[in-house]
C-alpha cells in the first residue's frame, strides 16, 4: 500500500485549520480565566443628619475618596456583644468606622438602617431627636471616632442628592 500524497494546498488547509482551533481554545481559555470584576470601588456610608423638622434622619452613600477632612481628633471604643444604647444625639460630627460589629440603627421617626464591619457613619444628628442602635450579632462593636472639625465638609456622597436637601444646610 502506497501512502496517500497529499497535496500542498491540502496541507496549507490543514495548518490553518489547526491554528484556528489553536487560537479558539487560547481564546476561550483567556477569557475563562480572566480575574472577576472587582466588587466596586467605593465605601458604603451612612449619614444621620437633623432636618429642619428638628428630627434625625438618615441618608445613604458613599464616602469621595479623593477629598481630604479637616479633623481634631480620633479615638476608639469597643462595646460588649449584644449591647444597646437608648435615644440619645451624636456630642458632634464625627466618623464612626466599625471595625466589628453589626448594628441596627433606628430614628425616633422610624427610618433605620443596618450598619456592617467596614462601612461608614458620618454622624451629624447633633442635635433634635436623636437615634438608638443595638448590636445584633455576636462581636463586639469595636469603632473609631474621628471628630470633624466644626464647620468643616464631610467626605458623604449621598446616594440620592434630592433627598439630601432633608439635612439641614444641605
Amino acid at each position: 500500500m502506497h501512502p496517500k500524497k497529499r497535496s500542498p494546498q491540502n496541507a496549507i488547509h490543514r495548518l490553518g485549520m489547526r491554528a484556528a482551533a489553536a487560537v479558539a481554545i487560547t481564546l476561550a481559555t483567556l477569557s475563562g480565566a480572566q480575574a472577576a470584576p472587582a466588587a466596586t470601588d467605593t465605601i458604603k456610608a451612612f449619614k444621620l443628619c437633623t432636618g429642619a423638622d428638628n428630627a434625625s434622619h438618615v441618608l445613604q452613600g458613599t464616602i469621595d475618596q479623593s477629598m481630604r477632612n479637616d479633623v481634631t481628633a480620633i479615638h476608639f471604643k469597643q462595646t460588649a456583644a449584644h449591647s444597646s444604647y437608648g435615644w440619645h444625639n451624636d456630642p458632634e460630627p464625627q466618623y464612626v468606622m466599625t471595625l466589628s460589629g453589626t448594628l441596627a440603627f433606628v430614628t425616633r421617626g422610624g427610618e433605620k438602617f443596618t450598619l456592617h464591619p467596614g462601612e461608614v457613619l458620618i454622624a451629624e444628628d447633633n442635635t433634635g431627636t436623636g437615634h438608638r442602635w443595638s448590636l445584633v450579632d455576636d462581636q463586639p462593636w469595636r469603632r473609631g471616632y474621628v471628630v470633624l472639625k466644626p464647620g468643616a465638609p464631610d467626605s458623604f456622597i449621598p446616594n440620592d442628592p434630592a433627598a439630601a436637601k432633608v439635612c439641614k444646610g444641605s
